[in-house]
């Protein structure tokens, strides 16, 4: 999906703002904090449909990393994406290579061992 020409988009910080700001018992509607921000009333509504997602993955971002994130989401798969990177660090750690194929196919192993359907979920 590509970004129409005059359409804005916004960055972590700014979509934190929105939710404080509807979270407010006074809060103003979402069609005037589209015009505030320049972007439509169905960015607004997306931004507060997800609002629980995007509080969570921004409390670890620092203010600067917030105003510099324009695209940013949640895996699928958090549980199997930590457990691979602890083998990738435990590896590491012991100065031994890790080179793509193997990533993937352990990967795969931890897939399986979490019951993870092979449809759902593809190695790349």
């Amino acid at each position: 999906m590509s970004k129409k020409p005059n359409e804005k988009r916004l960055n972590e910080s700014q979509r934190c703002e929105i939710i404080t700001k509807l979270n407010k018992t006074d809060a103003p509607s979402k069609r005037a904090i589209a015009r505030e921000y320049d972007v439509s009333e169905g960015t607004i509504r997306k931004v507060w449909d997800k609002w629980e997602q995007i509080l969570e993955r921004s409390a670890l971002m620092s203010d600067e990393t917030k105003k510099k994130i324009f695209r940013s989401s949640i895996g699928r798969f958090t549980e199997l994406e930590d457990m691979l990177y602890i083998w990738i660090d435990s590896m590491r750690h012991a100065n031994l290579p890790v080179p793509p194929s193997l990533a993937i196919a352990k990967a795969k192993s931890i897939a399986s061992s979490l019951s993870i359907p092979k449809t759902d979920f593809k190695a790349s």
